[in-house]
């Protein structure tokens, strides 16, 4: 009976230290699996077959308009994180007329035409969004009234963009790529500046 305890205590032990293993090389392990990379090769491919790959490289939820047909070609010349893929994966949707509206737990994948009536997400400037990602964002200007910048920065917007002018608040309210956008509101920033006609200078006077 003893040499039989013995060995049922050994056995635990082993068990035990091959559990230890285990859960090492599992610690070990994850870094890698978080920063797990990809490089895309796709020639001529059906988009909805590259979106469904798409889902399972970033774990996302995708639901396609039936009018998103499409032959794509995309080829990286250096391997891309998740965060990155899905950055191409916005770009390759804008080259062919496409963009992803985000709703809920799920991604609308549709013409870029009905995009901006679909719930498109409103950034700002502290969280302006990034590359391809279609967003409407409201800027504010100080000097130069919002209406007469309509006609200047219009032909920067694309057709199924969107940028109209509110007097009242003296706004700009533009629907387009992040991307844009920030190129746009760039340009505001150089040209919103204080009147040199509505500078005050005082000049001391010594004897008159």
């Amino acid at each position: 009976m003893p040499k039989i305890t013995n060995d049922k205590n050994r056995t635990v032990r082993v068990l035990r230290w091959f559990a230890g293993i285990g859960l090492i090389f599992m610690l070990a392990s994850a870094p890698c699996f978080a920063a797990q990379t990809v490089t895309l090769n796709f020639k001529d491919a059906d988009i909805e077959s590259v979106i469904g790959w798409m889902a399972e490289q970033t774990g996302k939820n995708f639901i396609v308009d039936p009018r998103v047909k499409s032959k794509v070609t995309i080829i990286s010349g250096k391997p891309l994180d998740k965060d990155e893929l899905y950055q191409v994966f916005l770009s390759v949707l804008q080259v062919h007329g496409f963009a992803a509206v985000p709703s809920g737990d799920v991604i609308k994948v549709m013409p870029d035409i009905n995009a901006k009536q679909s719930g498109v997400p409103v950034a700002s400037d502290k969280n302006p969004g990034e590359g391809d990602e279609m967003i409407t964002r409201v800027i504010p200007l100080e000097n130069v009234p919002a209406a007469q910048l309509v006609p200047i920065l219009r032909p920067l917007v694309p057709q199924q963009g969107h940028m109209v002018a509110y007097p009242p608040s003296n706004v700009l309210i533009i629907s387009d790529r992040a991307a844009n956008i920030d190129r746009i509101a760039e340009i505001i920033s150089r040209v919103d500046l204080p009147s040199a006609e509505n500078e005050v200078e005082v000049i001391p006077l010594q004897h008159a």
